[in-house]
């Protein structure tokens, strides 16, 4: 109902007067009779009252067309009537008693999900793209698909056409594998084009645990006659984890992405309120679509990867074993119990024969004390540092010397003279 109409029902409302020529002119009870006419009468029997009347033409010849096309006998008990308010509901009749405080049918919510409305959602920023491109930016199907991609909680999507299957595939993959909640709403005509796509997309049971699918038709104008008029649903807009939102001509079409000149504008911010309000409300007069009725596959087994067991860090003991030097010989004579018991009793026999040897050359190689490097000329010096000292036995003679110091002290003595 226009404010208008509502302003009418107030006793101390004054209506100022209004024509065409102003812009807050919306309702005209002119126009309302002569759509009635057209309604009830037909062409030209409207033709005749906006000549008899002097009433501007405010019809085009397209709109007439499609009024015309578009009128349906008002019967809210039928059952056509019933199937398409009630959608996939189970089909009980709806009550035409009239009684404020109760509905016909239940309210549909949100039930996989929507995010807490925040008091304020940051400031606004606004980018726009086009199709074609403009100016090296970034094509606008890759926009929408860069953001379902991104998506973490939810994504709202209100469409007139939704037929292209790249779009719809980023989607399923976001609500099965990433378990983001997906509304769809669609125009009522373009239900059976959306559904014909998911027949051809592969679904299976499990893509409709996360996925919500409703209808919507535009605004309805009921005659006295009981004959009623519905507009079409031209909003297009995707509202995406409460934070941002795009909008625009774009439809979710091949020709709209490739030979279509169309336009879409990103938003983020305290913006992004007003789809987030829009969208719950158009949800609630929205209609249910059924998938459930094409052809759809089993559900896949969920495939358990294996996990690795916890890395278990060696203990002191061991770490100090790993660094220390004395057991790089038992890490590298070590051998494999794989093979036959002579090939291990012969790997054991070498390996004790090179221990063995590796033990003796360290023994047998002199130890040289280090010289002064003030010393490393005088030849006496480095006789002495020279000499042989292995001999270690004591030859201890009457004054207290042994052999081996009256051995140097000669030695040195016959050096000098």
């Amino acid at each position: 109902m226009a404010l208008s109409q509502v302003q009418c029902l107030d006793d101390n409302h004054i209506n100022l007067r209004t024509n065409e020529s102003k812009p807050e002119f919306f309702y005209s009870e002119e126009q309302r009779l002569a759509l009635e006419t057209l309604i009830h009468d037909g062409q030209d029997a409207y033709e005749d009252y906006i000549q008899t009347n002097n009433i501007r033409s405010f019809l085009s010849d397209l709109e007439l067309e499609s009024i015309l096309n578009t009128v349906e006998v008002y019967s809210p008990g039928s059952p056509d009537y019933n199937a398409e308010l009630l959608g996939d509901s189970d089909g009980e009749e709806i009550s035409l008693q009239y009684w404020p405080d109760r509905s016909d049918r239940s309210i549909p919510l949100l039930d996989i999900g929507w995010p807490d409305r925040a008091s304020y959602r940051g400031v606004t920023r606004v980018q726009v793209y086009t199709q074609p491109p403009y100016e090296g930016q970034s094509h606008i199907k890759e926009v929408v698909r860069k953001m379902i991609s991104q998506a973490q909680k939810v994504i709202a999507i209100v469409m007139d056409l939704f037929t292209d299957i790249d779009i719809f595939k980023d989607l399923l993959d976001a609500s099965y594998k990433r378990k983001v909640s997906v509304y769809i709403m669609l125009e009522t005509t373009g239900v059976k084009h959306f559904v014909r796509m998911c027949e051809k997309a592969g679904m299976h049971t499990g893509h409709l645990k996360n996925m919500r699918v409703r209808s919507i038709r535009g605004a309805e104008f009921f005659s006295r006659s009981s004959k009623r008029v519905c507009g079409s649903q031209s909003q297009k807009f995707m509202f995406i984890d409460g934070d941002k939102a795009v909008s625009g001509s774009y439809s979710f079409t091949w020709s709209a992405s490739r030979l279509d000149r169309n336009l879409i504008t990103v938003l983020t911010g305290q913006a992004v309120d007003t789809f987030d309000s829009l969208f719950q409300d158009m949800y609630v007069m929205s209609n249910g679509v059924c998938l459930s009725k094409i052809n759809l596959s089993s559900e896949p087994k969920p495939e358990f990867l294996p996990q690795a067991g916890p890395t278990l860090l060696p203990s002191a003991t061991t770490a100090l074993k790993l660094i220390n030097p004395k057991y790089t010989l038992v890490s590298n004579c070590a051998f494999t119990t794989n093979g036959p018991v002579s090939d291990l009793t012969r790997a054991k026999n070498s390996t004790s024969k090179n221990l063995t040897e590796v033990i003796k050359q360290i023994k047998d190689t002199p130890v040289v004390p280090p010289v002064h490097p003030g010393l490393e000329d005088d030849q006496v010096i480095n006789d002495v540092a020279t000499h042989d000292h292995r001999d270690t036995k004591p030859d201890t003679n009457q004054n207290g010397w042994n052999g081996t110091q009256a051995s140097n002290c000669d030695s040195s003595i016959s050096s000098l003279s």
